[in-house]
């Protein structure tokens, strides 16, 4: 869970995907499958990804899936059906989807104080659960502030990385800007056991793992042996080795999350009004994000950016919006992007650190903190 200038990166592949033809063979009467293989191959051997599982959900609910390369290099293990990845920040999606079941069961409103819940942190006062979810608190992220920063293998309790967090002061004030946080979905965490009674892990197991048939989704201690579970890799002088450890513990429900490709999959059913959540829970999560002076807020580019409810929507010149999630964690990449118009679903996970520069001359220029989403889009355009 590395602080990374999303934006960034995302206007950065945005612009190659405009003003560049796809780097990888489009000939209509090719099959998909191929042309997939074809796209995934040159990712591989360009970016040294090592493993990478690819999951795509199309409108007739034919489910496409995809599994390349190794989970574990020194045993030779390939990446398979049942492999499962840590997912960094896409864990915010899942963290998110819990606090609007909270409130569609009259736990809370995302209206809330967040000093409701911390009563001790005043400066917090005008935050809310809201401003959390729409990285809009101006609470600094956690993986930005020392001692946290210098030490993320430690297993950090909430508790302090509240206390770490507490004297600081706001990069801005609650509602005037956004800038994406760590903190927030580790504050939505504790709410959420706070007010549910229950564990973080239980009460996403019970309430949206269990419910869309993720059976391989929760939050575990990269310490615990867990089957079927694929190492995480780095790129350094472009030789690929163990990636640096970091505990999964301590971004909680900001990046704690263990799931697969086919398991991400299923946010599909959590975002059918109806399955877990109300049509207008899920409408909530989607729209774009407000100021406090009724401004949306949109990182402006070729495609704009906005974060609705722990997510990253791109919006295109024509309005069309795009929700998706990146996730990143040590070793580790991940990607979600639904594209409701066309009815189609991809879900992406791959063990390579998100910092590892491109090191192929067709792909020069791009990282695996754009890879993942430019991987989406071009699949989208393959199977649409």
């Amino acid at each position: 869970m590395k602080k990374i200038n999303i934006i960034s990166g995302i206007i950065l592949l945005l612009i190659m995907l405009l003003s560049v033809n796809h780097v990888f063979a489009e000939d209509s009467k090719k099959d998909a499958g191929k042309m997939i293989d074809e796209m995934a191959a040159l990712y591989m051997d360009n970016m040294k990804i090592p493993g990478l599982a690819i999951a795509i959900s199309m409108p007739d609910g034919k489910v496409i899936e995809k599994y390349y390369g190794k989970a574990n290099i020194e045993y030779n293990a390939p990446v398979e059906k049942d492999t499962i990845f840590p997912i960094g920040s896409l864990s915010k999606t899942h963290t998110a989807i819990a606090i609007m079941l909270l409130k569609e069961q009259g736990k809370l409103n995302v209206n809330d104080k967040i000093t409701k819940y911390f009563p001790d942190c005043v400066a917090w006062d005008k935050i809310t659960i809201k401003n959390l979810m729409q990285h809009t608190s101006g609470i600094q992220s956690i993986t930005a502030v020392e001692p946290f920063r210098s030490n993320q293998m430690k297993d950090w309790k909430p508790e302090e990385i509240v206390a770490i967090l507490k004297p600081l002061k706001l990069d801005f004030e609650p509602g005037t800007n956004a800038q994406y946080s760590n903190s927030g979905c580790i504050l939505l965490s504790m709410i959420i056991e706070k007010v549910s009674g229950m564990t973080y892990n239980d009460f996403l197991q019970k309430n949206i793992a269990n419910p869309l048939g993720m059976t391989n989704t929760m939050f575990v201690s990269n310490r615990v042996i867990v089957p079927k579970r694929a190492s995480g890799y780095m790129t350094v002088d472009g030789k690929t080795q163990n990636a640096e450890y970091a505990s999964t513990l301590a971004p909680f429900g900001s990046g704690g999350i263990t799931s697969k490709a086919t398991d991400i999959l299923k946010l599909k059913d959590a975002f059918r009004p109806g399955k877990i959540l109300k049509k207008g829970s899920i409408d909530e999560m989607f729209a774009i994000t407000k100021l406090n002076d009724g401004r949306d807020y949109i990182a402006q580019g070729p495609i704009g950016i906005t974060y609705g409810y722990c997510l990253e929507t791109l919006i295109a010149p024509d309005g069309r919006m795009v929700p998706g999630k990146a996730g990143a964690i040590s070793g580790f990449k991940s990607q979600f992007l639904y594209f409701k118009d066309s009815g189609i679903f991809i879900a992406i996970t791959a063990n390579l650190d998100m910092t590892s520069p491109a090191v192929g001359e067709k792909l020069k220029g791009l990282t695996m903190i754009d890879c993942p989403l430019l991987m989406s889009l071009q699949l989208h355009d393959i199977v649409k």
